[in-house]
């Protein structure tokens, strides 16, 4: 019987947890449901059965997602975590909170330079690997970047001219940010500008936002997770070719047709955010045009 276990699912998304099991793989544990009646029952087409090595793989792909990138934390928080519990690892400047989060992921929190800062990480990994994500860490937040634009605007149409904005870090070739669009209102297009670069700086460049509600792809995941909504991302944001110098995740949210656009410029930080993606339910913008159709 063992070796016919299944797990229920949703395939949409995967956010640690399954519906039910399937001892025989055919019936609900706690109901005797095919896997036809608990849709019904559900009223989720979306349910799957799949084996316990299927879960195991979704299973380190969630505790990837939940590695999000270091926050800043004030250094009274610090030493409140600190304090709620025995450490479970402590070195000096850095500590794991001693209660879990998820399974081995833990509250870890270290500082360096006089700044304080948390993530979750697996209470298993090396040293050698916190070490080097600290520093990693730490040189994006210390990134200088130069802003410039070009010198003469382009005129597209008449009564709109467009002055492209780029970035350059580190002496490194400048990087195209956005079009400042001058029409009837030019303080509205400047300061509308002026927000952008002041996200992608608050950002460390890694990304903009351009649209939307939310200041982060993370904030937006937060959310629509937490309400058990659904997004519907234009699907170009999968696609980051080598070479190419940024990606833009655009998209809505299904349920309130709130909509979204971040500019990400990190392929690291792009990785991390397709796993972040795989929690959420998501639906395609094909799928919703052939639904309207």
């Amino acid at each position: 019987m063992k070796d016919r276990l299944k797990y229920v699912i949703d395939s949409r998304y995967f956010n640690g947890t399954c519906l039910t099991s399937m001892s025989d793989g055919f019936h609900n544990d706690y109901g005797g449901e095919t896997i036809e009646e608990l849709r019904i029952r559900e009223n989720n087409p979306y349910l799957k059965a799949v084996t316990p090595s299927d879960i195991d793989k979704k299973l380190r792909l969630y505790n990837q997602s939940l590695s999000e990138p270091f926050k800043e934390i004030t250094e009274e928080d610090y030493y409140e975590l600190l304090d709620v519990l025995p450490p479970l690892r402590m070195r000096q400047n850095l500590f794991f909170v001693g209660e879990p989060y998820y399974g081995n992921m833990y509250s870890f929190c270290f500082t360096r330079q006089g700044r304080y800062f948390k993530g979750l990480r697996s209470v298993l990994t090396p040293q050698s690997e916190l070490d080097s994500q600290i520093d990693h860490h730490v040189e994006i937040i210390n990134r200088k970047a130069v802003i410039s634009k070009e010198g003469t605007s382009k005129t597209v149409t008449t009564g709109t001219r467009l002055i492209p904005y780029y970035f350059s870090l580190d002496g490194k070739q400048p990087v195209f940010i956005c079009n400042l669009v001058i029409q009837s209102d030019p303080r509205k297009a400047r300061t509308d500008m002026a927000n952008t670069l002041k996200s992608l700086h608050r950002n460390h460049y890694q990304f903009y936002k351009g649209k939307g509600h939310y200041e982060t792809p993370d904030e937006l995941i937060d959310h629509v997770s937490g309400k058990k909504l659904t997004l519907v991302p234009d699907g170009h944001f999968f696609q980051y070719p080598p070479g190419r110098e940024s990606t833009t995740f655009i998209g809505h949210i299904k349920e309130t047709s709130e909509e979204f656009l971040f500019r990400i410029y990190d392929r690291e930080y792009f990785l991390y955010l397709l796993k972040r993606l795989r929690t959420v339910k998501k639906e395609s913008a094909q799928e919703q045009i052939n639904i309207k159709s």
